[in-house]
Order: structure tokens, then sequence, then C-alpha cells
């Protein structure tokens, strides 16, 4: 998979997550933006949304994943966006059914490079 010049938006309240998120990214070729929240994200998104991948904590104060990830089926821009949920919840696939949440992936924390390299392989290939 070539992921030169692939950008991607990281989302975690927890500075040490978001670093590991963008070290990994980083190796693998993507160009990495942080935010610490989901209403900083879709301040950012606003002004530009060209992004190839978002990862997105699933637990978050202001904005929680949940909401974060509904909100961006709602603008023709970011709807299209691949987004991949993260959570150190055992029992995500339920948290993500009750929430209805709108994601094209999941990777548990703490993240493993490969796990999250086969994700990205997975979403991207079903997206634009």
């Amino acid at each position: 998979m070539d992921l030169d010049k692939k950008r991607a938006l990281i989302v975690d309240d927890d500075s040490k997550s978001r670093r590991i998120f963008e070290m990994h990214l980083t190796s693998l070729g993507f160009e990495t933006v942080l935010a610490n929240n989901g209403e900083e994200a879709m301040e950012m998104l606003a002004e530009d949304s060209y992004f190839d991948l978002i990862i997105t904590d699933v637990m978050m104060p202001y904005l929680t994943g949940f909401d974060f990830a509904k909100k961006l089926k709602e603008y023709k821009e970011t709807k299209e966006i691949p987004v991949i949920a993260t959570s150190a919840f055992h029992d995500w696939k339920k948290s993500i059914a009750d929430h209805e949440l709108e994601v094209d992936g999941f990777i548990p924390k703490p993240v493993e490079k490969n796990v999250l390299q086969r994700e990205i392989e997975k979403v991207l290939g079903n997206s634009r």
C-alpha cells in the first residue's frame, strides 16, 4: 500500500496516545495533524477538510468520539473521510452499537503498529 503524501487527523485528549499514533503514522508515510478533542478537530476541519484518514478516541471531554463521528457525517466536506475509532474499553463493539457510532474501523488501546497498519489498509481500501 502506497501511503505517500496521505494526511491523518489524530483526535485524542491523551497526549501520550496522540504521540504514539503520530509516531506510528509518520513511520507509515502519513503527515499528521493533532487535535486535543472533538471540538478542536471540528474547528480545524472547518478550515482544512482535506484528510485521508481520521483517528479518534471514543472517550473525550467536550465532544466525545461518538458525537464527533456523527458530526463528520453531517457535512459534505467531511462525510467521506474514513474514521477509525480507538478506545481502551474491552467491550468496544457493544459501545459502538449502543451509540450508533459511524466509524469505518476500530483499534483497541494500547495501539500496536502492525494492528494500526492492517486497519488503515482495510479502511483506506474501502474509501475514496
